[in-house]
């Protein structure tokens, strides 16, 4: 589906990458100060996944970007004023140009290891460094996982959400088509897991990759993990953790 952009806040007189609306679901509150919107994923039937945290001073962080239609995009802007565009791996930045020149005042950030590869196609203005210390939000570096980091999100009552990207997954058992099936031969669906690919192209170190797993599993109030591709993990989150870690590597 192609259509205009939404009308953007900002005027700099540069042109803005054609805006490719993706085909989504509804913006869908989770908990307190954050959002999420599911999309399809051309070509591949594993979905993908945008995530909205409003900030203590009502300032807005979007991770995984999608380009949403007119009355989404209107209902993001409601929340509070875009002001940091998180672009979490190498792999993720079908939208991040579209966001990046629609929002010109945002800071666009990224993952130390994937800066590079993400500045090929779009603006990258610093590091997660750059984000601002917040209690609603901070970040982790993934140990073993140089190109990718996880976010976490915390209510004023003390439940916690992860936000990971493709260092962790949870795809159904079976998927559909070609592609659907090809992701289940080597291996990547059946539930949450560290998939073949990404231990191919993104883990460097397993054992500290699946110790920092289970390092999380111990997050004080975790309610859910955020998941890049296929279903949120809102029950017993915690030993999906620990299961992923094991099937990485054992302890």
């Amino acid at each position: 589906m192609h259509a205009t952009a939404p009308p953007c806040r900002h005027n700099t007189g540069v042109p803005a990458p054609p805006w490719r609306v993706a085909t989504h679901r509804p913006l869908e509150q989770l908990a307190d100060g954050l959002w999420q919107v599911e999309a399809d994923l051309q070509g591949v039937p594993i979905g993908r996944r945008m995530s909205i945290v409003r900030l203590a001073s009502g300032d807005l962080v979007v991770n995984n970007v999608i380009a949403c239609d007119a009355p989404t995009m209107a209902a993001i802007d409601a929340l509070g004023t875009v002001r940091w565009i998180v672009v979490p791996s190498g792999f993720h930045r079908l939208d991040a140009p579209a966001y990046a020149a629609r929002y010109p005042a945002a800071k666009v950030v990224a993952p130390a290891g994937s800066a590079k590869r993400i500045s090929e196609r779009c603006r990258v203005d610093g590091t997660l460094d750059a984000l601002p210390t917040d209690p609603a939000l901070r970040w982790e570096a993934l140990d073993g996982v140089p190109a990718e980091a996880v976010l976490v999100h915390a209510t004023s009552d003390g439940a916690t959400t992860l936000v990971f990207n493709d260092a962790l997954m949870n795809l159904p058992a079976k998927l559909p088509g070609l592609a659907g099936f090809a992701m289940g031969l080597i291996g990547s669906t059946g539930g949450p897991k560290v998939t073949p690919t990404a231990k191919w192209f993104l883990i460097r170190d397993r054992p500290r990759y699946a110790t920092h797993l289970r390092l999380l599993a111990e997050t004080p109030g975790l309610a859910r993990v955020i998941v890049a591709h296929g279903a949120n993990l809102t029950s017993d989150a915690a030993a999906a953790l620990r299961s992923a870690a094991d099937q990485l590597h054992r302890a």
